[in-house]
């Protein structure tokens, strides 16, 4: 320990010097604040006060930075700090102001209890006496402790009589002749459990043998046998057997309370045990932190514990160290005397260490008299203070180890956070939300105590200042200064595309990646300990997949909704639209209309050209009723929807008759000019439907009627919707009707014409209505694809199909059964998942099903549904277009779409042995689907001339009345076994 004190000094009663206190206020104070001032931004200084115990009123005892302005009170009340008011100046958020002074609260506390009492320390010297302290272990005695006496009279290091692995004993020293009876005397006292003084003889370092007495006195509790004993050399005048026992029992008394305590708890019980046992008013027990710092581990005065601090010795005028009774020297500030020895005018100091000086600490006792009792002193710490190092070490060895639980539980938890954060932003398909989930987690799992988005766009770093969810984040912002301290580290994020971190400021630089604004980044300052690299790395990554992720989905929402020709929305972007502004509406109106005349264009000038007209209407549309709020849709073809919320029905029609005639303007389109009308249904909300699908189709009866009255619009009326009463009952009727099975399937025979053998059916459904009878798929599919009502009927179809199937595999293990499925089915994401889960309930392969689907099917919505298909394909589930042929592009998405079959349609089959273009359509399709590897199916054919000419084709596979109508499911297996 430096010298802290000179010894020239007079005592003198101690009076507060307010500068002297300033003094220590400042060192113990202003490291931790300048170290807080580099993480904040906007500090310009703080004064603290106290009170002063002499005066009455508060008064300044430290102030840092700049003072200039009016600084504001920050309230303590929550801390229970009494006596401290602390004035900040400048823009610190009141959570870094808290943060301070939460770090500060045991140094302030510190600070109050300055001026009560001064602090003092003893020092300690070795007993001239010989002790040493035993216990059985394991079946036989060991020397636990032994102090340093001993070893120098036996001329042995201390070490090598100490613990089960001893290289000597003490008994290896006794004189031959005395051996026998002295280990018969110690086993007389274990057993008689009675203190005794024995008398032999020991060799002494010089070799020669000294008679000694030595005076044991024995314990024993429940785990463990142990023994004290103090060698008297008999040279010298022994004391008196009962001194003798009672600096024994002394000691012993000393030990018993604290012998089983541990780590910090021993310690504090030794100290307080020590001061207590000989009256000292002030003690301060302190190890070195490092060579600059030391730490106080337990101050008492008169048996109460005061709040630990810190300290650097080398900034403290030192006294001498291993001295009893010092005068407390002039030179020494009275903050130091207060703190140190507790204001007391004599000192007394021990160092404690081993061998090695690795292990150190201090004893420092302040008292008003000189301690009298050094010898007793002495014998204390000579027998205890291997114990008191030991106990340091393993202190400081469970310190780390609670440090590493403390980090690993951290980052466990912080890896559990990051986790569950990752598991919510999967379902999260707004930016913003993103953004705001992100800031939430990561303030809470890193405690953070700020966290900044910034973006790099056109040049310059941008930082946000919206934060609120499911707002738009980029609304509000600000451009930061070229010279910001920021931008280097930016920058160096930006270059690198990694975390950059700023240990000294705490500040990490947290990569996002690209945005649809610019390059992310997430500024973070931490309040303490940086997180784990690895953990952050981690987190950095996963977050920006997650970011991409969402950009991902985003892009292949607008795809989703969006018309791929036009760049309209379609038909499931119309019904979103609706559905987010009915409920807010009055009244509202959608027209539909569709171009006459449009097949004809397409035939004759090619899709191509068709194409280019149909890219003409929106443009059309928006120039002329930009007035009108209204959102404009293609559903398919030549189908387009528009939907005006907020507008009455008499405005509605002035509006399509201006639609019509805006429509009917002739178009300029690769130099030919040429004049298309429209026919347009107009359907009003609420007095024609509650929702989109029911205003939709009263459009769509409203628009048909327009077309085959040639008129140019109409609205709807009940008179046009004939088949009310039949939709009332489909749509209502649907769920009874399942539960009562008024629905059943028949399977129709798919032929192979290569062996003429059943290669598979066709599913179809059919219901009998207890009040309208057989009604065909014609009648209810349509009413029921209006609502949820077909998906129940596609579950049910399937189902049914996939039960039967099971027991037909047994007779034809390859066959398989095609099931129709319209586009509201299809386009639904969790379709794949469903039909997989069927396949494994009944324990049957993909390539057991195939799905059918129109190619009207497919321009709902091309990218949802080939995303779907190839789902399905992953499950072995084969798909096939059914109708081929009758739909609008045909062969511009053949080539593109992963099918595995063409049906083609029964209106070319019925009529192909006399009519010669469509022999030569049906020829050329199957010769084209061969080519592209898929395989034929020929529907309608009803008689044997037809089958030779489509065998004679090609066609692989045949359905119709020629061979079987649609079987019931009970005639099934009669079937199969004379057809295999």
């Amino acid at each position: 320990m430096p010298d802290l004190y000179t010894k020239e000094s007079t005592q003198t009663d101690f009076k507060l010097n307010w500068s002297q206190l300033q003094d220590g206020a400042r060192l113990i104070l202003e490291p931790a604040v300048i170290e807080w001032a580099q993480t904040v931004r906007g500090f310009q200084g703080l004064d603290l006060h106290v009170s002063n115990l002499v005066k009455g009123e508060p008064k300044s005892v430290y102030a840092f930075g700049n003072l200039q302005g009016e600084g504001g009170r920050l309230p303590l009340g929550g801390l229970d700090i009494k006596g401290v008011s602390i004035y900040f100046y400048g823009t610190v958020p009141v959570a870094k102001r808290y943060e301070l002074v939460s770090s500060l609260s045991n140094a302030l506390k510190w600070l109050i209890n300055i001026q009560r009492k001064m602090l003092g320390a003893f020092s300690f010297k070795h007993s001239p006496l010989i002790m040493y302290h035993a216990a059985e272990l394991e079946g036989r005695w060991v020397l636990l402790e032994a102090n340093k006496a001993l070893a120098d009279f036996l001329g042995i290091n201390i070490d090598d009589l100490i613990g089960p692995s001893a290289k000597a004993q003490v008994l290896d020293y006794v004189h031959p002749d005395d051996l026998q009876q002295l280990i018969t005397s110690y086993d007389y006292i274990r057993t008689t459990t009675r203190n005794m003084a024995l008398n032999y003889r020991i060799r002494g370092v010089d070799g020669s043998y000294v008679p000694v007495t030595e005076y044991v006195r024995y314990s024993q509790d429940i785990t463990q046998k142990r023994s004290q004993s103090v060698l008297w050399l008999q040279p010298d005048e022994p004391p008196k057997f009962s001194d003798a026992t009672n600096l024994f029992n002394n000691i012993e008394s000393f030990m018993q309370d604290i012998s089983f305590e541990t780590g910090r708890d021993f310690l504090v019980h030794f100290c307080r045990r020590l001061e207590a046992s000989k009256k000292i008013p002030w003690l301060l027990f302190c190890v070195p932190l490092n060579d600059d710092w030391w730490e106080t581990w337990v101050i008492s005065r008169r048996g109460f514990l005061l709040p630990p601090f810190a300290f650097q010795p080398n900034k403290i005028r030192a006294i001498d160290i291993s001295s009893f009774n010092q005068q407390v020297p002039e030179s020494c500030s009275d903050f130091e005397k207060e703190c140190l020895f507790g204001g007391h005018p004599i000192v007394s100091t021990v160092k404690l260490a081993d061998e090695s000086e690795r292990n150190r600490a201090y004893l420092l006792f302040g008292t008003e008299k000189p301690i009298k009792d050094i010898a007793g002193f002495e014998e204390i710490l000579q027998f205890a203070g291997k114990r008191v190092l030991r106990e340091i070490w393993q202190a400081r060895l469970a310190d780390a180890q609670l440090v590493q639980n403390e980090l690993l539980l951290r980052q466990k938890n912080q890896l559990t956070s990051m986790v569950t954060l990752l598991g919510q932003l999967d379902t999260i398909a707004d930016e913003s939300e993103f953004l705001w989930q992100v800031q939430e987690n990561l303030q809470k799992t890193f405690n953070l105590s700020s966290l900044d988005l910034v973006y790099w766009a056109s040049g310059d770093w941008h930082t946000v200042l919206q934060a609120a969810p499911y707002s738009h984040y980029w609304n509000e912002y600000s451009t930061l200064a070229k010279n910001e301290s920021w931008i280097k580290s930016l920058e160096k994020c930006r270059r690198e595309d990694n975390l950059v971190l700023e240990r000294a400021t705490h500040r990490i630089y947290w990569p996002l990646g690209q945005s649809h604004v610019g390059y992310l980044v997430m500024v973070m300052t931490v309040y303490s300990d940086m997180p784990d690299l690895e953990l952050l790395n981690f987190s950095r990554n996963a977050l920006s997949l997650a970011l991409q992720g969402l950009m991902q989905r985003e892009n292949l929402r607008l795809q989703a909704m969006r018309d791929s020709l036009t760049g309209l929305g379609n038909r499931t972007q119309l019904h979103a639209w609706i559905k987010v502004a009915l409920p807010t509406q009055k009244q509202a109106s959608l027209l539909l209309f569709d171009l006459n005349r449009f097949k004809e264009i397409n035939d004759s000038f090619g899709h191509q050209f068709g194409d280019k007209l149909l890219c003409e209407i929106g443009p059309r549309i928006a120039d002329n009723l930009s007035d009108k709020a209204h959102y404009l849709a293609r559903l398919g073809g030549d189908e387009f929807a528009i939907f005006f919320p907020n507008i009455s029905p008499q405005e509605a029609r002035q509006v399509a008759k201006k639609v019509s005639e805006v429509l009917s303007e002739s178009y300029f389109i690769d130099r030919l000019r040429f004049q298309v009308e429209a026919s347009v249904g107009v359907a009003h909300f609420p007095h024609h439907g509650s929702d989109g699908h029911e205003l939709l189709r009263c459009a769509d009866v409203a628009m048909y009627e327009a077309k085959n009255s040639a008129k140019a619009v109409v609205e709807f009326t009940g008179e046009l919707d004939t088949t009310t009463p039949l939709r009332i009952a489909v749509l209502s009727g649907l769920d009874q009707a399942l539960s009562e099975g008024q629905l059943s399937v028949v399977y129709q025979p798919l032929m192979s014409t290569a062996t003429g053998l059943t290669g598979g059916f066709e599913a179809l459904v059919r219901w009998t209505h207890p009040e309208f009878g057989p009604l065909s798929p014609a009648e209810f599919i349509a009413i029921a694809e209006m609502g949820e009502g077909i998906r129940k009927i596609t579950d049910f179809v399937v189902r049914q199909t996939l039960a039967n199937l099971k027991v037909w595999r047994r007779i034809i293990p390859d066959l398989h059964i095609a099931v129709n499925i319209s586009p509201r089915v299809l386009l639904d994401h969790h379709f794949p998942e469903i039909i997989e889960g069927m396949l494994k309930e009944f324990d049957l392969p993909g390539e057991s099903i195939v799905m059918e689907l129109t190619e009207s099917t497919l321009l709902v919505d091309p990218v949802r549904a080939v995303e779907i298909i190839n789902m399905l394909g992953e499950i072995g589930i084969k798909v096939e277009i059914d109708d081929y042929g009758t739909g609008y592009s045909s062969l511009a998405y053949i080539k593109s779409l992963p099918i595995s079959a063409l049906k083609i349609d029964r209106s070319f089959v019925a009529d192909i042995l006399t009519d010669e273009t469509n022999q030569v359509i049906v020829s050329s399709t199957i010769k084209m689907a061969h080519t592209l590897g898929l395989q034929t199916v020929a529907e309608g054919v009803e008689d044997e001339a037809t089958l030779m000419l489509l065998r004679k084709y090609g066609c692989d596979m045949i359905q119709g009345y020629y061979y079987a109508k649609p079987l019931p499911e009970k005639e099934v297996v009669g079937w199969l076994k004379r057809n295999v």
